[in-house]
Order: C-alpha cells, then sequence, then structure tokens
C-alpha cells in the first residue's frame, strides 16, 4: 500500500507474539475421536445440504486428508473403503493411530502422498477434498488429476478457501490483532512475510512470498477456479459460495447478490462448496 518499510511498521502495530513453540510435538501426541470427526463432517455435509453420497459399495479417496478426520467419519458412517493421502508425515501417522484406536482401519488407509503424484489406474467413486485446494501448487493440475482418477459418473466433492482475494484470504489472521479485510492484496508481501517470519512462530521456512510458505498458499481466483472446472467438463450438481453467511439471511442474500457481477465476485467468494459429477 505505502512501500514494505511503511506497510511493515503499520502492520506490526496490530500483531500479537503468539508463538506456538512446539506445534509438531503437541500435534505428534494427538489423536482424533470418532465424535470429532463426525462433528467435522457433518458441518461439512449440512453446507452442501446433506448430499455427500454414503454408500458401502462405492469407492472413496480423501484428498489432503491432514489428520484423517473426514476419511475416517466416512468410514464411521458406513462408506465403503476410504482411501486417505496426505504429503505431511506427521498428519499420515496421527491419522494411522487414531484409525487404529477407533478400530476403524479396516475400513480406511491412509498414505502419504504428494497430490500430483497419485498412481494412476485407481478409480474412485467419489473424490473428497475439504480445505486444502487453496493451498496446492497448479491448481489446475491438480484438478485435473482427480479426474484421471474418477470413475464414469464418479462425483467430485470440494471445499475451499478463504480464497487468497477474499477478505481474509492471506490466512495470516492468527498472528493479528485486528481483522484487515484484503490485507493479502492491499499492503506489501515483504512487509507480510516479514511479520510472520517473527510473529506467527519459529517456522521451518524462510519463505519471502505465500506460494512457499511451509502450508503453502496459492493465489487462485474464484473466476479461475470456475473456469478450470468447465474445462475438464465436469457438470455442476451443486456449487454454493459463503454457505458460512446462511446464518445471516440480509448479508446473504446480499453475497449471493454481488457475487453475480464479474468485477466483484473474486474479491468477495472466500468460501466454496460444490459437488461436480464427471460425465
Amino acid at each position: 500500500m505505502f512501500g514494505k518499510t511503511i506497510d511493515y511498521r503499520l502492520l506490526r502495530l496490530c500483531a500479537h507474539g503468539r508463538r506456538p513453540e512446539a506445534e509438531e510435538l503437541r500435534l505428534l501426541e494427538r489423536n482424533i475421536s470418532v465424535e470429532s470427526a463426525k462433528a467435522r463432517f457433518e458441518k461439512w455435509n449440512r453446507r452442501l445440504d446433506n448430499e455427500i453420497p454414503i454408500d458401502p459399495a462405492m469407492r472413496y479417496l480423501d484428498v489432503g486428508c491432514g489428520m484423517g478426520e473426514m476419511s475416517l467419519a466416512l468410514a464411521q458412517r458406513g462408506c465403503g473403503h476410504v482411501t486417505g493421502i496426505d504429503r505431511d508425515p506427521v498428519y499420515i501417522e496421527i491419522a494411522k493411530r487414531s484409525a487404529k484406536k477407533t478400530q476403524l482401519r479396516d475400513k480406511v488407509t491412509f498414505e502419504c502422498m504428494n497430490v500430483h503424484n497419485m498412481p494412476n489406474g485407481k478409480e474412485y467413486d467419489i473424490v473428497l477434498s475439504h480445505e486444502m485446494l487453496e493451498h496446492v501448487e497448479r491448481p489446475r493440475d491438480f484438478l485435473r488429476r482427480i479426474d484421471g482418477v474418477l470413475s464414469e459418473g464418479g462425483r467430485v466433492i470440494i471445499a475451499f478457501g478463504p480464497l487468497f482475494h477474499s477478505p481474509f484470504g492471506d490466512h495470516l489472521t492468527p498472528f493479528f490483532r485486528f481483522r484487515i479485510p484484503w490485507r493479502g492484496i492491499l499492503f506489501s508481501e515483504d512487509a507480510l512475510m516479514r511479520l510472520r517470519r517473527e510473529f506467527l512462530r519459529p517456522v521451518a521456512d524462510d519463505a519471502e512470498q505465500f506460494e512457499d510458505m511451509r502450508e503453502g498458499l496459492n493465489r487462485m481466483k474464484f473466476s479461475e477456479f470456475l473456469r478450470y472446472v468447465e474445462e475438464i467438463g465436469w457438470i455442476t450438481e451443486r456449487l454454493t459460495v459463503n454457505p458460512q453467511l446462511k446464518r445471516l439471511p440480509a448479508l446473504w442474500r446480499l453475497s449471493n447478490l454481488l457475487l453475480r457481477v464479474p468485477l466483484l465476485r473474486d474479491y468477495l467468494a472466500a468460501s466454496v462448496y460444490a459437488i461436480y459429477r464427471r460425465p
């Protein structure tokens, strides 16, 4: 906004010193309970009007499964075999331990794998991607890779956000006292990355741009996502934008109205929940 030096000084006034020193150690001590997995799944399903299919004859793939909550919830609900993949070995270790503890390991498999390296020759009836598309490098290639492992007539169930260009899309809120909308596009990236290194945690990376952060963050716009889906040829069965606003009816209606304006949609589309079908 004012250059990296002035932006840094202004934003530093809004930052605080939250420093979770032992983040990975605490993660390794975690286990996922059936109850917490179920609660997270139910929240996602509600935002899709309870249309996530549960079928013991279907094969499920949970892409970017994290610590395995969604995979475990699907297995517990009676889905066919569920495979969860994630590139983080710490998350996969937690997921495997939780599957064993919850006695679901015969119904779910967890593998440490980069999503771009999913093996050929496997076809899944349902592919799920929850809260990770905004973190994926080369999102267009990722969506095409999903299409490559999806059976004919299979469904992609996807939820992600906040997108980078939306009000809080820089994902840096944890170390700011105040929520500054569109901070990631209004202020200098150098200033924001400097603050991240100083205030968020003792990070394992020295990222100088959003894409290089350990958790990664692409800059895909909502309009770009829609174009990628159109290029692949998926059939839209459900598309809901900003469903978190449903509890505020007036704001929900206003959001839907403004999202119809091409020049505004990329800056107002924060979260996307969708179901697509492969022809």
